[in-house]
């Protein structure tokens, strides 16, 4: 078999892509098949392997992009040990063969200024996120110490401690504060890493008929509400997410408009069928965007609010809900002259499922069930014992190590919960020794997380398709994995 020798000019063009400084990745059928220097250095590895290719394919799923398709994302953020950013382009070469197409990255934060720039936002995100954690946290503790002290006075006189309606209204409004600081730390947890969420037919129009109910407080005082729907056909998404995305827009929109200026201020929703995309516009006539800051508007940590009103990271989240729906979103807008926000989405494929997920708090009554809770912080696994005392039974390890040994002597379980990320044995290992030596658990197994902040955890749970509810999660959502593994189970 006779081989050639590259001609001059194709080794001075190989010299020359392999000392660019921006790093540049070739794929071939959606497989890695060259990276130059830079590349190979932002992905910590000596040559191309499957671990770059996974990570590049990765960084294009945060971006919304396929390789596909010529298409470019500025400042995508990812995580390299130190938040940086990216611009990422990708260019098919079709001139070369089909299927092949190059993908340049550029890092765009260099040298110390742009260092400050970042702890400045840091500050400014800080700034905002203590704002709204504080509110929801001060009558979550208030309420939570109100019940405490007339439990003690109860129990002090020798009395039976009966839940009063203002002991039960302080414990309501608890629940709620907490709840409120969860959806306040998910969407930090979507700003930081976009996750896969599950998708089905959506109604856009029946979506922002919710979301209006939801944002009326903040409407009615400031504009009258427009609708001007089509009556469009459904897209594929998350309904929840979208519903985030769609609620945000209409918020903005109302706080653009002053207060009492109803006769004068509009919200004007309207939808519309462009192609084989569904289109969304949410308009007000409120204040307006400046030229100088119209461009900066999804990126994250701005904003135009005042100080401690806002993160700047909710047109960043919308952009990367809007981006994992294979849509757009853009704006226009001037002083004084009111802003269009416009969300694009393609139309659902035929046969997308129409499955809803099932709400919380399920009427279906789990049977008495043995639960195995793993993690290393003991409170949690106290409190599912306080919450299920008398229907189920509770066995904790606060360890992966702990667990593991339980398991030898006695691995007759309805249910394993495990923590992700534990100091002595992880999660993923704990799953990989429970599907050797226990297949049967596989089934009845379900991952706890409060996120995953190393670029392993993050990438295991790429990979992994079991069952997962993320912390902080409800007592209702427990229940409804015991409905379900017992109903792929059957009848015990």
């Amino acid at each position: 078999m006779s081989t050639t020798t590259p001609a001059p000019s194709e080794r001075l063009l190989e010299a020359l892509v392999e000392a660019l400084p921006d790093a540049v990745g070739v794929l071939s059928h959606g497989r890695l098949i060259y990276g130059n220097a830079a590349f190979r250095k932002l992905f910590s590895v000596e040559e191309v392997d499957a671990e770059a290719e996974h990570g590049l394919h990765r960084l294009l799923r945060q971006a919304g992009l396929s390789w596909k398709e010529r298409a470019e994302h500025p400042r995508l953020e990812i995580d390299l040990g130190v938040p940086t950013l990216l611009d990422l382009y990708v260019r098919p070469l079709d001139f070369v063969a089909d299927g092949i197409c190059a993908v340049y990255l550029r890092s765009v934060v260099v040298g110390g200024s742009a260092q400050a720039d970042r702890l400045t936002a840091l500050g400014q995100l800080a700034a905002g996120i203590a704002h709204d954690i504080n509110n929801p946290l001060a009558y979550v503790l208030g309420s939570l110490e109100f019940v405490e002290r007339e439990a003690t006075r109860a129990r002090e006189a020798g009395g039976q401690i009966v839940l009063e309606r203002a002991m039960l209204g302080a414990l309501v409004n608890a629940r709620e504060g907490a709840l409120r600081v969860r959806n306040i730390v998910r969407d930090l947890m979507t700003f930081a890493r976009p996750i896969a969420e599950s998708k089905q037919l959506v109604d856009v129009e029946s979506v922002l008929d919710s979301m209006v109910s939801l944002a009326w407080n903040e409407i009615r005082h400031r504009a009258r509400l427009v609708k001007r729907y089509a009556r469009v056909p459904a897209v594929e998404g998350d309904e929840s997410r979208l519903g985030q995305v769609f609620l945000n827009l209409i918020v903005n929109a109302a706080q653009a408009i002053d207060l009492g200026e109803v006769k004068e201020g509009s919200i004007t929703l309207s939808t519309a069928l462009e192609g084989d995309r569904v289109v969304v516009e949410v308009a007000d006539t409120g204040a307006g965007i400046g030229q100088t800051d119209l461009p900066h508007v999804f990126e994250p940590f701005f904003t135009t609010k005042p100080a401690g009103k806002g993160t700047g990271l909710g047109l960043t989240i919308c952009r990367t809900i809007v981006a994992s729906h294979g849509g757009e979103i853009g704006v226009s807008s001037g002083q004084g002259k009111g802003s269009t926000f416009r969300v694009s989405l393609p139309l659902a494929k035929q046969g997308a499922s129409t499955q809803t997920p099932v709400p919380e708090g399920n009427s279906t009554e789990p049977r008495r069930s043995r639960i195995l809770v793993i993690d290393d912080e003991p409170l949690l696994g106290q409190t599912l014992m306080y919450a299920f005392s008398g229907r189920h039974d509770i066995e904790l390890s606060t360890s992966g190590r702990e667990a593991l040994e339980r398991l030898a002597q006695d691995s007759n379980f309805d249910l394993v919960l495990c923590d992700l990320m534990m100091p002595d044995v992880s999660g993923p290992k704990v799953f990989d020794a429970i599907a050797r030596d226990y297949p049967t658990l596989v089934p009845r197994f379900a991952f706890m997380t409060g996120g995953a902040f190393t670029e392993r955890a993050q990438d295991f749970l790429e990979r992994y398709h079991g069952r997962r509810v993320d912390k902080p999660f409800t007592i209702g959502e427990i229940e409804q994995l015991l409905v379900e593994i017992g109903a792929q189970s059957g009848p015990s």
